[in-house]
């Protein structure tokens, strides 16, 4: 067992588990969490090796990863709740929901995927062989990936201060463990098990997740509602967006 480190907190009859992506910690979630704590409760916490909490010895997978969540499940009495997940935590979202369908309410995949294409299998090989040089190598990579240029331009200061904070914590064994289980994920035959109304969040202009693979999310999982978001790229939580978002949040769960 490892320490997993989470923040629970917020009333209200229903509850939501956000779940971040590679690299990054529960801090995504922060404001959404803010914005949702006073009618739900609200868990965000960090995936193992990410943020605060601990990587542990086992070996690193899709189905461990769920499992710290069933954990945190059973540590904080959570009966049921629905699951918004980035990426990588949609990838999570996903097995955690063909593993406990009893666990789970609604779903909300953000920037996620089900299988890999050429398009992503390159880009995997790009993430690993940048962060096998350093973090910082790594993060100008994906940085360029996750938002509009001049969302970049805007924030470049602010980024190159978070870039060489994150470079003094941030644990590379872990990224890299993420790096290969998301390019070994694929669970598109067992979508048509999923039975939970699910919402499939888009940027338009996605380099890393392309349309064909968010489709196949759409395709397969048979209660899906698919929005796709203009100028946008994968971080989906950018200017205005944070409200679209949230409202959908809302009228969803």
């Amino acid at each position: 067992m490892v320490d997993i480190n989470y923040v629970f907190e917020g009333s209200g009859e229903k509850t939501i588990v956000f779940i971040h992506g590679l690299s990054d910690s529960l801090d995504y979630w922060r404001r959404l969490s803010l914005m949702l704590s006073d009618e739900y409760k609200v868990l965000i916490y960090d995936l193992r090796g990410h943020g605060e909490s601990e990587l542990g010895d086992e070996d690193f997978s899709m189905d461990l990863l769920s499992d710290d969540l069933y954990t945190l499940f059973l540590k904080l009495n959570i009966k049921k709740a629905s699951l918004i997940g980035l990426s990588l935590g949609g990838n999570i979202a996903l097995t955690f929901t063909l593993k406990h369908p009893e666990l789970v309410e609604k779903l909300v995949l953000m920037s996620t995927f089900s299988e890999n294409d050429d398009n992503l299998e390159s880009k995997f090989k790009e993430f690993k062989n940048a962060i096998n040089i350093s973090y910082e190598t790594f993060f100008d990579v994906i940085v360029k990936y996750v938002m509009p240029q001049d969302v970049y331009d805007e924030n470049r200061e602010v980024l190159e201060v978070a870039k060489k904070m994150k470079a003094e914590t941030a644990n590379i064994k872990a990224i890299k463990n993420a790096i290969d289980v998301g390019g070994e994920f694929n669970v598109t035959g067992q979508l048509s098990k999923i039975d939970n109304e699910t919402l499939i969040l888009y940027g338009r202009d996605d380099e890393i997740i392309s349309l064909n693979l968010t489709n196949i999310l759409k395709d397969n999982i048979r209660n899906s509602k698919l929005i796709i978001l203009d100028n946008t790229k994968h971080d989906l939580l950018i200017g205005d967006n944070i409200f679209e978002i949230l409202k959908l949040i809302r009228q969803l769960i």
